[in-house]
């Protein structure tokens, strides 16, 4: 996966630079294999986007971004790209509003669900969430 298609708020460990006419410039600025980066918010339009590098912060160009091949961190996966399995909730990335939502589901951080199929369980319950509530709900694998 490369960078540009990492949904806000992920955390993810960078493993290799593409050939790009930036790649020395991403060097420079501490954008190096191993090196952990959290996406921290995108513009309005989605180009660019700010990112966390040694507590720095940074904007790339998607363009820029996607050369950069990142995984994501075995605890901070978003629900969205999740495979099946049992995982627990560590973090939400999002404002009051979708807060509200999802403890109206009875969701919160530690929260125990199971992925069968595609489908989310919680509590031995199926749960439909959409596309954009998975991607700011982060896991990590039980």
């Amino acid at each position: 996966m490369t960078l540009d298609k990492v949904p806000v708020g992920a955390k993810v460990k960078v493993i290799n630079i593409n050939n790009s006419p930036i790649k020395h410039r991403l060097l420079g600025i501490g954008i190096v294999p191993n090196s952990l980066i959290e996406v921290v918010r995108g513009s309005p339009l989605g180009d660019p986007r700010v990112y966390r590098v040694f507590n720095k912060l940074i904007s790339l160009r998607n363009s820029e971004a996607s050369s950069i091949e990142v995984e994501f961190l075995n605890d901070y996966i978003p629900l969205s790209l999740a495979s099946d399995g049992e995982y627990i909730i560590s973090a939400f990335s999002a404002g009051q509003q979708f807060l509200k939502k999802i403890s109206l589901l009875g969701l919160n951080v530690n929260s125990n669900i199971s992925i069968k199929n595609g489908e989310i369980y919680f509590k031995g319950k199926k749960i439909n969430l959409g596309h954009g509530m998975k991607e700011k709900i982060f896991l990590r694998r039980l």
